[in-house]
């Protein structure tokens, strides 16, 4: 079947540029990503996790950005002392 499409001009350049250094022509390579849009199409979604991740008996965390910047300077100086 034969169809016209409008590429913007410099996206036309791009894919004319990338066909013919890889010796390809322009209907191959529009036929391949075409496909490969189709197949990702039909991939399984993958599940969102649900928080929290880690179970933990812990009943909460203080992940503040105050408590989070203690612990990183705390690292910080752990690894200077072990230099």
């Amino acid at each position: 079947m034969r169809t016209t499409i409008d590429i913007p001009d410099k996206l036309f350049r791009q894919i004319k540029a990338t066909v013919a250094m890889r010796g390809e022509t322009l209907k191959s390579f529009l036929l391949r990503a075409a496909k490969s849009e189709l197949d990702a199409a039909h991939l399984t979604p993958k599940k969102r996790a649900k928080l929290p991740i880690v179970r933990s008996n812990e009943k909460s965390y203080d992940l503040s950005p105050t408590r989070l910047a203690t612990f990183m300077e705390e690292e910080d100086r752990e690894l200077v002392a072990g230099h």
